[in-house]
């Protein structure tokens, strides 16, 4: 009798000892699966939202890539160019370096907004030549875009429109839609006929 008693406390100490290897076994197969979807979560994580400067141009706002904005400016007083397209307001010197300036309304078709409001604001563009400023009723704020489906899209229709998006960072249930502008698109009629001084 006190063999199979010895007997049976050596087969529960035996299946007690492997049932604590199994759950370390358990244990370190949890972790292992736990770092696997961690690392899967890094990999297939979403793309960044493109980000641009929100711009108003009457009841339409638009949104340059920040990539191609130099700085935003205040208005300045500029010297009209005879015989030039009526998009291009004027130049100014900045640097010691002419900037020519852009009306974007009248570049889009617009109408252009009055040109005695302060709140307008002159967005440099980053490009070497011809520097190029557009003008715009007004420079918002940079913001990051969500950007449409063609289903979804529905706004100002131009060439140098490639496409729509909300701002991201706007209240719930406030989103703000706006077209994407192009900047080179934009200026490729005005630079092709060379009417921008600098060409």
């Amino acid at each position: 009798m006190a063999k199979s008693v010895r007997r049976k406390l050596r087969l529960m100490e035996w299946a007690r000892v492997r049932s604590s290897e199994e759950r370390v076994q358990q244990i370190l197969d949890e972790r292992t699966e736990r770092l696997a979807t961690r690392e899967n979560a890094a990999t297939t994580r979403p793309e960044a939202l493109p980000r641009a400067l929100v711009c108003g141009v009457g009841r339409e706002r638009f949104g340059i890539p920040v990539e191609t904005v130099a700085e935003v400016l205040p208005p300045q007083k500029c010297v009209p160019v005879p015989d030039g397209p009526p998009a291009l307001i004027g130049l100014f010197g900045r640097s010691g370096k002419l900037v020519s300036v852009i009306d974007l309304a009248l570049a889009l078709g617009l109408e252009s907004s009055s040109s005695d409001n302060e709140d307008q604001h002159f967005v440099l563009l980053r490009r070497e030549q011809p520097q190029v400023a557009l003008r715009v009723e007004r420079a918002h704020a940079v913001a990051d875009i969500l950007p449409l489906t063609d289903e979804e899209a529905a706004g100002f229709r131009n060439d140098a429109v490639t496409g729509y998006g909300t701002i991201q960072s706007g209240p719930a249930g406030q989103d703000e839609a706006l077209s994407l502008l192009d900047t080179e698109r934009l200026l490729r009629p005005l630079l092709s006929s060379s009417s921008l001084p600098g060409v």
